[in-house]
């Protein structure tokens, strides 16, 4: 039997002050957007978000003109999440699983092209992302994400395939319902961050946002991940890391 493999997707790119997304920071960053396909060895997949909406070619504004205040896009057509799909030869049509970190719109853009698949996501962050001040603020989009997909809402951990090998780890407070996800290969632990952790230095200084859902339920989110790297040997993959991100590309090969 194979192994379960895990792969990372470029979604495109955002761009914006560091100051926006942690708190005291200067400069710009440069953001990827990254999407990760799990294939189980049953032939099952899972995609752990789904990047950005592909009318962000034209540009953050086309589809969020208040979030084209703060954020910059670069995005192809070749960076949808259908077509990365492709070009790791699965269908997106016959993707299983969705499985969102939570649903602002840089990881839930390209649901639609994946129409088949059953949504995992905590029930808390479903629930708030329907709130209509948060949809009024451009905070959630339903139209992103609410298209008719079975939706299961879990509440706390949650056994993706049934059998301990991928598992929902709840960590909330950058969302109400944020999620993380351990992916365990032959290689060792995974655990993709989310939006938990931006990238490496915010986990070592436990830097925080200058927004979100709640920052003591975050800190805490953020200890929980720094105890399964330290303690039980997961290696961490952060939701926003452009040094990370560049070195995966590299070694693409060592961690499928």
């Amino acid at each position: 039997m194979t192994s379960l493999r895990l792969i990372p997707l470029e979604c495109g790119w955002l761009s914006t002050s560091a100051s926006s997304v942690v708190a005291g920071l200067d400069g710009q960053v440069e953001l990827p957007i990254p999407s990760w396909l799990v294939i189980h060895p049953s032939g099952q997949t899972a995609v752990f978000d789904t990047g950005l909406h592909h009318e962000l070619v034209d540009g953050v504004g086309a589809r969020y003109p208040l979030m084209a205040r703060q954020f910059e896009s670069t995005f192809r057509l070749e960076d949808r999440v259908s077509t990365r799909l492709e070009e790791v030869e699965i269908d997106p049509m016959s993707v299983d699983r969705i499985i969102f970190s939570h649903l602002h719109f840089d990881h839930c853009g390209g649901t639609s092209l994946i129409p088949n698949a059953r949504i995992i996501v905590q029930q808390a962050e479903w629930d708030s992302a329907h709130h209509p001040k948060l949809i009024e603020h451009e905070v959630y989009n339903p139209a992103d994400f609410d298209l008719g997909h079975d939706v299961l809402k879990v509440d706390g951990t949650h056994d993706v395939f049934g059998d301990g090998s991928v598992l929902c780890v709840p960590t909330p407070g950058h969302t109400a319902g944020h999620q993380s996800l351990r992916v365990n290969l032959a290689s060792g632990p995974v655990v993709l961050t989310g939006d938990c952790v931006y990238w490496e230095e915010v986990l070592e200084g436990m830097l925080l946002p200058p927004f979100g859902f709640d920052h003591d339920l975050q800190l805490a989110s953020m200890r929980k991940l720094k105890g399964l790297r330290d303690d039980e040997g997961c290696r961490l993959f952060y939701g926003h890391d452009a040094t990370q991100w560049a070195g995966l590309q590299e070694s693409i090969v060592g961690i499928i």
